[in-house]
């Protein structure tokens, strides 16, 4: 098998899972994230939301690896192109992370909320609110 063959094949499969690992991200997060009480679902189901942190983790790791295995085709080319390409997505990554670093924030948020329900809350909501743009 020549190496192009090689390296489309692995390539197909980095894109399916990130296109799977983002899907099921979204159907595992998106009923708790979109709830009026999220921050009671999220302190509920905070293994759920390290799933989906996690399933999404993987499907930035897809991103980034697909430019560098495409690079040496690209690079033929067009080289300044191709590790621009490389380099965006990789950009790309570091920010996801950084959100959904913040995402996982939002689980000690929740769980401090659950906590202090008989107080005034209003704050932990505006904390939650940042946490999740």
């Amino acid at each position: 098998m020549d190496t192009n063959r090689k390296t489309a094949i692995i390539v197909g499969v980095l894109f399916i899972a990130a296109t799977v690992g983002s899907s099921l991200y979204y159907v595992i997060l998106d009923p708790i994230l979109s709830a009026p009480d999220y921050l009671v679902k999220v302190s509920e189901n905070a293994n759920q939301v390290i799933i989906g942190v996690l399933l999404y983790l993987i499907d930035n790791a897809a991103v980034v690896v697909i430019p560098i295995m495409l690079f040496p085709i690209f690079k033929k080319h067009n080289e300044a192109l191709a590790l621009g390409y490389v380099g965006s997505r990789i950009i790309e990554s570091v920010t996801v992370i950084v959100g959904h670093i913040s995402l996982l924030s939002l689980l000690t948020l929740s769980q401090e909320y659950v906590q202090a329900a008989a107080t005034d809350a209003s704050h932990f909501h505006a904390l939650g609110a940042l946490l999740l743009v």
